[in-house]
């Protein structure tokens, strides 16, 4: 026999191998060397690479497992890569409807299906569903939903309205702009529609659709006028402010009665909800007050166009109502019933919720509607000027960039990276290559490019989100800025603003907003609120005395954790040896302690090693045991009920934190007893430390088992984020509380002295006055913000009078 192989050449041969004497055997042995497996290998792959290319993944893979592609790179299935819950719900649409046979896949091959393919399926979807869902909600739609559109209809409806003590509004527009700016026209109402509970009829008004028959703007207008401004019929909205705003500005009516606000009533009840949207909280919930149908969106229904091309006729229903009738009509008709059989059953059940809603966020309401309808005075010739100086400025700095780092663009993240990390050699302290403003700033002392990038970012941030788009967005009406104000947009219940986002407005766009001629600005601003209500929480005597007696809490809190003379502590004041501030790090260690800051975070804020603040945070709890207390009993609160609370009821919930702490303190005991068997004895705030320690450890010598450890960065992070997030809420919750109060109170002083109110701006009230306000007027608005609510420490206002916002002069000097 022969032994077949490969040669040298890659070219197959047969060597005879056979003995004298040997039988032939008719078999070939094959033996082949190792530059034969080699070849064999590859053949293999090659075979193995096409079947891949040919390979087409299944409808699961490309849904939900993923499946490995011919270049070996593993692809995640639709439902495992990030989306938004809105996202995700279109998603799932379309994939119950490809399965259901209502739509078809859309691509020849199935490695094309991809999440961008399937979203873009769902607007086909729409399409399809569009006419047979419009046919089937007319089909379907209930007796006593009627369309008005005639004198005779309208004058019975307003006779009805009359007997009503409560009734659910809402209104249909072209869009959701009710100011109007330089870029977009105001938009308008196109319809309303009334749930009327005690005549039991739901009906839609239109008076501004593109098509059909209608009654005259202004006679609606004055029809709903003494209804609508009426206090003794009570109003049941979901989106108040919205309508009230549209009613306002359109109609010239200021909605009386208010009663409910859906949108915000539901938040306190939930403020983890998924979305806040009518019709999804219907579909969501409509189980307990007799809705079980699946709500369409407004989208799937009429695109994005606004309502006013929307039929509200249609020869399908004997009545000729159209769905345009429906939609409005089942708008007040879910709100209403949401109201009354949901809310109210779980306000009842709730007492302090209830009560929340309507001390602090109803009439809350009605302030944020103030100070959107009141806006700001821009100055435009002084934006203009601005953004001038700015150009010249970004373009100084683009050629200095271009000296230090070639031409590149210096807005792409991959060639800065180039940049920094190859060309110049910068350390890469991140690990991860990282270009933002945190990591820029380690390296600004490296090499002198780097702050020419950083101030070059801040400029061009400033110009392009604040000076430039600002002025654009002033009303025609009034040449004034109308931001919004959201009172329930946190978890902590603190507000929120947009248009501008007045909370991260810069000092430089600030001097944009400025006082009409012959008036003044001036703001009222608490004076360490949270610090004050941390020390009647925690029940803190020195804290407490500090207050009463008027003393630096700061410079006597640095003094005694320091152990220092009172004079090493004033602002502004090094400790002995020169190395850094007493009283500016105690602050930061307080305020750290109050955002459940840890010693990491803390040690990034003062510019410390990790440990030196530890050894901060735990001189300051051996100084302060009661507000330790308090922090420990927080947690605990969290853990036992799964829920914190303000002083006045707000509810902050950490749905499943009580397992995850078990299973924190259970991983905590292990590796605490892991050391102890070693001989070491370990703290709970030493274990990242020792595990970090452990990775440098031999396989033999290592503590804590690799997956031990892993459990233990798995959940470390939930479990102090929760705590954290339950100290804050207490603290910045109650506060936040406090000062809606504290708006509410100033809000009648404002009517009787012709005072704007314009903003809240974390714990300032910014106003605006005629010049000639008097010391008077403006106490009676501190008092009323001091006296608000009692606590064990008296409160404290800084009252600053400006012609431009962020520059102006204390009360005293003003009134010199």
């Amino acid at each position: 026999m022969g032994t077949l192989y490969w040669d040298e050449n890659d070219m197959l041969d047969i060597k005879p191998s056979q003995k004298d004497g040997e039988e032939k055997d008719l078999s070939i042995k094959l033996e082949w060397d190792s530059s034969g497996s080699k070849k064999q290998e590859r053949v293999k792959q090659a075979e193995k690479k096409v079947k891949a290319q040919k390979y087409e993944p299944t409808w699961e893979e490309v849904w939900v497992t993923g499946y490995t592609s011919h270049t070996g790179t593993f692809k995640k299935g639709i439902f495992q890569s990030k989306a938004s819950a809105s996202d995700l719900e279109k998603l799932q649409q379309v994939k119950t409807a490809t399965e259901n046979g209502e739509i078809q896949v859309g691509v020849q091959s199935m490695k094309k299906y991809t999440k961008a393919h399937a979203l873009r399926m769902y607007k086909e979807l729409l399409v399809i569903r569009r006419d047979s869902t419009i046919e089937k909600m007319i089909r379907e739609m209930p007796d006593n939903y009627y369309l008005i559109n005639t004198i005779p209809a309208f004058e019975e409806l307003l006779e009805d309205l009359h007997k009503e003590k409560e009734i659910a509004v809402d209104t249909e527009t072209t869009g959701l702009n009710y100011f109007g700016t330089y870029q977009a026209e105001q938009d308008l109402i196109v319809g309303i529609s009334i749930t009327l509970p005690k005549a039991d009829y739901h009906v839609y008004i239109p008076i501004r659709h593109t098509e059909g028959e209608q009654l005259p703007v202004q006679y609606v207008a004055d029809g709903l006028k003494p209804i609508l401004e009426s206090e003794t019929i009570k109003k049941i909205l979901f989106n108040a402010k919205f309508d009230i705003h549209m009613f306002l500005n359109d109609f010239g009516v200021r909605l009386g009665g208010f009663e409910f606000c859906g949108l915000v009533g539901f938040k306190l009840l939930n403020e983890n909800e998924k979305s806040y949207k009518l019709k999804d909280l219907a579909s969501k919930y409509g189980k307990h007050f007799g809705f079980v149908d699946r709500s369409a969106p407004y989208e799937e229904l009429f695109g994005k166009n606004g309502f006013e091309d929307v039929e509200f006729t249609s020869e399908q229903d004997a009545r000729g109502r159209g769905i345009g009738v429906i939609y409005a009509c089942k708008d007040t008709h879910l709100t209403y019933e949401f109201y009354k059989k949901f809310v109210c059953v779980h306000y009842d059940r709730l007492p302090k919720i209830k009560r929340l809603y309507h001390d602090i966020e109803k009439p809350i309401l009605e302030v944020c509607i103030d100070m959107e309808q009141n806006g700001f005075l821009l100055d435009l010739a002084f934006a203009k000027e601005y953004s001038n100086e700015l150009e010249i400025k970004i373009e100084a700095l683009k050629a200095d960039l271009h000296y230090y780092f070639g031409d590149i663009n210096i807005n792409s993240v991959p060639q800065l990276q180039k940049a920094l990390y190859d060309d110049l050699e910068l350390p890469d302290i991140t690990k991860n290559r990282k270009t933002d403003a945190k990591t820029l700033k380690k390296l600004r002392t490296m090499h002198k490019g780097v702050q020419v990038l950083l101030d070059y970012r801040d400029l061009n941030k400033l110009k392009s989100t604040y000076i430039d788009p600002l002025p654009l967005k002033v009303a025609k009406s009034d040449q004034r800025l109308h931001g919004t104000f959201n009172q329930v947009d946190t978890a902590t219940g603190r507000f929120a603003s947009k248009n501008p986002n007045l909370q991260n407005l810069p000092k430089e766009a600030r001097s944009m907003i400025s006082a009409p001629k012959g008036k003044i600005i001036f703001g009222s601003d608490y004076s360490q609120i949270e610090p004050r209500v941390l020390a009647h929480m925690a029940d803190d005597e020195t804290m407490i005395n500090r207050y009463k007696n008027g003393e630096d809490l700061y410079m006597h809190m640095a003094s005694e954790v320091f152990e220092l003379p009172i004079e090493y502590c004033g602002d502004g004041v090094k400790d002995p040896t020169g190395t850094y501030e007493p009283r500016k790090r105690i602050k930061a260690v307080l305020l750290g302690i109050m955002y459940g800051m840890g010693a990491f975070t803390l040690s990034e804020s003062i510019g410390s090693t990790v440990e030196v603040a530890q050894n901060l945070i735990d001189d300051f709890y051996e100084t302060y045991p009661k507000i330790k207390k308090f922090v420990e009993d927080t947690h605990k609160e969290a853990e036992e009920q799964e829920f914190v609370e303000t002083m006045f009821g707000r509810k902050r919930r950490f749905v499943g934190h009580k397992k995850v702490a078990q299973q924190y303190k259970e991983i905590v005991r292990k590796i605490v007893n892991r050391h102890k068997q070693h001989g070491i004895h370990l703290l709970e705030k030493d274990i990242k430390d020792a595990l970090k320690a452990d990775r440098k450890r031999s396989n033999d010598e290592k503590i804590v088992p690799f997956k031990l450890g892993k459990q233990f960065w798995e959940i470390q992070g939930k479990y102090h984020s929760a705590n954290r997030q339950a100290v804050n809420t207490k603290i910045q919750g109650t506060s936040a509380d406090i000062m809606k109060l504290a708006m509410i109170a100033v809000r009648p002083i404002c009517t009787k002295y012709e005072i704007k109110m314009l903003a809240t701006i974390h714990d300032e009230i910014l106003f605006e006055s005629d010049r000639n306000i008097t010391r008077e007027q403006v106490e009676e608005i501190e008092e009323a913000m001091k006296s608000v609510v009692n606590l064990k420490v008296p409160f404290k206002c800084d009252v600053e009078f400006m012609e431009q916002w962020g520059s102006g002069v204390d009360k005293e000097k003003w009134f010199q």
